[in-house]
């Protein structure tokens, strides 16, 4: 009996609602974290002299000060096509909450695509998904390219809740688009 190939096209369908999904779940944990703690861990930074790995840019810091990833990469691309820097909180909100959906939504469509249905919940693939997302993506990538600083510039709470914020993303982009194959 030949096995069926997965309908690729399909699982980046699925996976892109659940990647909408996944983010959305991330920004309640977020808000959880914000309500429970009265704090929010992203804005920290550590209170330690200068580190040598503050900073491990390859094409300079590219992030205002205090400005999130995602809001500097929304302030360069409306830079880009408009020619000057987004005056209003209300647009440099909105611009990087659109990059943040973006990527979440991008990621979930790349995870659909390329996992397929798979025959049990994928929790440790979800999990999995994640964990890279946070190493590779929010650790390694985003520093290197100067939208935050270095791995000694935070503390490890920091670190400890943008991993859980991931596994959260991971999980729940997994679960719905599996969910979704099942019914689809």
């Amino acid at each position: 009996m030949r096995q069926r190939r997965p309908n690729r096209w399909k699982g980046l369908v699925l996976g892109l609602s659940g990647g909408a999904a996944g983010t959305l779940a991330m920004n309640y944990y977020w808000q959880a974290v914000v309500a429970a703690t009265g704090e929010d861990p992203r804005q920290e930074t550590s209170s330690t002299e200068q580190q040598a790995l503050d900073d491990i840019s390859l094409v300079g810091q590219q992030a205002l000060p205090d400005e999130s990833s995602t809001a500097a990469i929304g302030r360069i691309g409306y830079e880009t096509v408009t020619g000057s820097e987004p005056q209003a909180e209300e647009t440099k909100a909105t611009l990087s909450n659109a990059v943040h959906f973006g990527y979440g939504i991008a990621q979930g469509g790349l995870y659909g695509a390329l996992r397929g249905r798979a025959v049990a919940p994928d929790m440790l693939g979800g999990a999995v998904f994640g964990t890279a997302l946070w190493l590779f993506g929010d650790e390694l990538g985003i520093p290197l390219l100067g939208l935050s600083q270095g791995p000694t510039a935070y503390p490890v709470n920091h670190y400890v809740h943008r991993f859980v914020a991931h596994v959260v993303y991971g999980l729940t982009t997994s679960g719905v688009t599996q969910l979704l194959h099942r019914f689809m």
